[in-house]
């Protein structure tokens, strides 16, 4: 009988640990390798699954990192192919953002320790917008003319043909970009001196003279868990942009 009892409450208390583990795990989907349309190193058109019925869920958020290089290249597999700090990173996100590996999930720094920084808008928060838990449907473009800004383009139905232009992080307040927020290929933003933690924190690239800029972005669900603490989706890869030049 006393064994009978021992085994009940072992029974019960796994039950109770197992169903804690649960919760303490949220799910969070990830954006569909087809639901990313990309064109070259311009553009990509993505649609964002909603987040509504995840009680926890807050949105979404993109990632983003420069690259300054020597050398143009007109697609994404030949950017991997030829430069070793993209395929570096693009590498080591690869498990995140694998469908494939259910058991890599980004951690609060898993971004921040490849130099990636949070994609911002000008004027609105990008949160509330664009990339709000609501889901929709965007473009981002970078425009082949010089001097014309990066943006976001609205499909969605509350604001279809909306245009956002493009911001770089300051890492809240951190580090002071150089020329400015825009995403633009200039002097200042393709100096390897300029690439340091006070000035262009988000920029990465090698000793010498570059003059060409690309932008590796990548788009996750993110959420809030019990403990407030921000929780993630599996990550995945939007596109690599290149950067306008400023004129």
């Amino acid at each position: 009988m006393n064994r009978l009892k021992e085994l009940v409450i072992f029974t019960l208390c796994l039950f109770t640990l197992l169903s804690c583990g649960i919760e303490d795990i949220p799910y969070l989907l990830q954006v569909p390798e087809s639901g990313i349309t990309r064109t070259l190193t311009n553009k990509a058109e993505i649609t964002l699954p909603s987040l509504t019925s995840f009680s926890f869920a807050t949105g979404y958020i993109i990632y983003y990192k420069i690259y300054i290089i020597r050398s143009e290249f007109g697609t994404v597999p030949e950017l991997i192919a030829n430069n070793s700090r993209i395929s570096n990173d693009y590498n080591t996100l690869y498990r995140f953002t694998d469908p494939a590996n259910g058991s890599s999930i980004p951690s609060l720094t898993t971004f921040s320790n490849s130099g990636f920084y949070e994609l911002e808008i000008d004027t609105l928060t990008i949160k509330k917008t664009i990339l709000s838990k609501s889901g929709g449907v965007f473009n981002i473009e970078f425009p082949l003319t010089p001097g014309e800004k990066p943006n976001i383009l609205s499909l969605n139905s509350v604001d279809s043909g909306t245009r956002y232009t493009l911001y770089r992080s300051n890492g809240g307040g951190t580090f002071n970009p150089k020329p400015d927020r825009y995403f633009l290929s200039s002097t200042d933003l393709n100096a390897y001196a300029n690439a340091t933690s006070t000035t262009n924190a988000d920029v990465s690239g090698e000793d010498g003279v570059s003059e060409f800029a690309y932008a590796s972005m990548y788009i996750v669900a993110v959420g809030t868990n019990q403990n407030f603490s921000r929780v993630y989706g599996k990550p995945t890869f939007i596109n690599i942009f290149k950067l306008p030049n400023i004129n």
